[in-house]
């Protein structure tokens, strides 16, 4: 074997280097409960100061998750082109700053929402196997060989795959909201689809009539299924969303003044929500618990709650 066929061996390093560190993120970094009143963070993967490096400011390399275990070669790939930077042609010098910029934009808001940094997923990968093609043929490396080297990156991009879904399976085995909505099977990928059934019909069954105005906890959901008149509403933020623009509903009110507020102004005596959202605010979720009756439930968790007192109004 010759020297050149001996050195995409070490090419073919890069994707089990990839495998490594995806068993490393899922099976040692990814917590799988959150802490009492971190679930925001849980769910975003940024609760703690590693997670908040790994997966928010650098997180459009390393958020393994949402991105998979490829994009962090582009890491590497920006940084060995800014060290060469006068080899580069103008576009070159152009899609760089770019990049750049946009990371740094992305990153500097610590990585709330990953989706930022999946704009750019497309872009550095094929920066990423652009750059790994062009340095093995400089190399010298034959075309089979390198072809290798790629279809082993798409084995560990498949590896990475499983992972996050094996992660996304235990976090909600661990969950007793997710694990309940699961149901005695546990069968996380049969259970993907969490729209809820004859939503118009549920929420008469409950109580709700046609004409009633009802606040809805963050779920885009109810103005999808059905024509009744809802109130956009956010507890995780605690942004209710009216005509006068953002306005708070907990935050400068004790539980009295908020059902006041419901009643008398927003003129609502319902709130729609689901067992998962309503945690996103330990006090919306207790005011639920002591200010609210349950009037429905369905099997995918979400409920219909009713202002406690306020029967037939």
């Amino acid at each position: 074997m010759s020297k050149k066929d001996r050195i995409w061996w070490w090419w073919a390093l890069i994707p089990l280097i990839s495998v490594f560190g995806a068993l490393l993120y899922f099976r040692v970094l990814m917590p799988i409960e959150p802490r009492p009143g971190g679930i925001a963070l849980f769910e975003r993967g940024i609760d703690g100061p590693g997670l908040q490096w790994i997966n928010g400011y650098l997180g459009t390399f390393f958020n393994m998750r949402f991105l998979g275990n490829t994009v962090w070669l582009s890491l590497p790939m920006l940084l060995f082109a800014g060290i060469r930077w006068h080899h580069l042609a103008r576009w070159q010098h152009g899609a760089w700053l770019f990049l750049v910029l946009a990371v740094l934009v992305i990153g500097g808001a610590g990585g709330f929402n990953y989706r930022y940094a999946m704009t750019l997923l497309p872009v550095l990968l094929a920066g990423v196997v652009l750059s790994m093609d062009e340095r093995m043929r400089l190399a010298g490396i034959r075309e089979r060989h390198r072809n290798t080297v790629f279809f082993l990156m798409v084995v560990a991009t498949v590896v990475n795959t499983l992972l996050s879904i094996d992660l996304a399976r235990r976090m909600a085995l661990a969950d007793p909201v997710d694990r309940k909505r699961m149901g005695d099977q546990g069968n996380y990928l049969d259970n993907l689809d969490t729209r809820p059934s004859e939503l118009d019909q549920w929420l008469q069954e409950a109580g709700v009539q046609a004409d009633d105005l009802v606040l809805v906890n963050n779920l885009p959901v109810y103005f999808y299924s059905t024509d009744r008149r809802g109130l956009y509403y956010w507890c995780g933020s605690d942004q209710y969303f009216g005509p006068k623009g953002e306005e708070a509903v907990f935050r400068t009110r004790t539980d009295e003044a908020v059902i006041a507020y419901l009643c008398d102004t927003l003129r609502t005596h319902f709130i729609f929500s689901d067992r998962n959202l309503s945690r996103y605010d330990l006090r919306f979720e207790q005011f639920l618990k002591d200010r609210c009756d349950l009037l429905a439930e369905d099997p995918k968790g979400y409920t219909l709650h009713r202002l406690r007192g306020t029967f037939g109004q």
